[in-house]
């Protein structure tokens, strides 16, 4: 078997572009309010709310999937929220990879913002995560294999998610650091295939991952 494609090359590539100038867009509007959660806040939001309805289609095939065989959508959901929370340990312990979430001094100091900055970073940072990789993997035509589909995945995804949000990360020229954070945007992004190709729906690794950094965020308000 081959994996075909659903989705255009033109729909593919402005998906794409919609992802990469989250950073840049953030970083402009930093210019005026000098807040950098606050920024991402803005970016995550606008430019998630656009990629959602620019693959309206596919975020509703996806939808459907998920509706139409529950016991796996949420089996694989809960088996995402285990794995993303034990990354989430591990790299606070062992990889320390940057995160983009807000810092706690933001939300303690704008606490009528927090609704608008939990959504930004937890579930709509997932779904531009999820809808991103899905439309760069899209067009690769690998034959059924599991592992390489999903190995596939995450070093393309992975390598792309570091170089576009580098300078959010500031790894500078530190190679280690920069490792660091490939291994972790890899591994997410490997997670996240893995649980689309186990439940064929991308809303899994879309609210298990989103419901991890939720649960992060509020803690760090606590």
């Amino acid at each position: 078997m081959i994996y075909s494609s659903r989705l255009s090359i033109k729909r593919i590539i402005l998906s794409l572009i919609i992802f990469c100038i989250i950073p840049l867009f953030a970083s402009l509007i930093n210019l005026f309010i000098k807040n950098h959660t606050l920024s991402y806040m803005f970016s995550l939001n606008i430019c998630g709310s656009i990629l959602i309805m620019y693959d309206w289609n596919l975020f509703g095939i996806h939808y459907n999937r998920f509706k139409n065989n529950l016991g796996d959508s949420n089996l694989y959901t809960i088996v995402g929220i285990v794995l993303f929370a034990i990354l989430l340990f591990i790299n606070q312990s062992v990889l320390h990879a940057n995160i983009l979430l807000p810092d706690s001094k933001s939300l303690k100091a704008y606490a009528f913002g927090i609704p608008a900055i939990i959504i930004a970073f937890s579930y709509m940072h997932a779904i531009v995560i999820n809808i991103s990789f899905k439309c760069l993997t899209d067009h690769m035509k690998i034959r059924s294999n599991e592992l390489l589909i999903i190995l596939t995945s995450g070093l393309l995804f992975g390598l792309l998610y570091t170089l576009v949000f580098s300078f959010y990360f500031n790894f500078g020229f530190n190679i280690m650091s920069f490792i660091n954070q490939y291994i972790y945007n890899v591994i997410i992004t490997c997670t996240c295939s893995y649980l689309y190709n186990q439940s064929n729906s991308f809303l899994p690794g879309i609210i298990s991952l989103g419901t991890v950094y939720l649960v992060f965020i509020v803690s760090s308000i606590l």
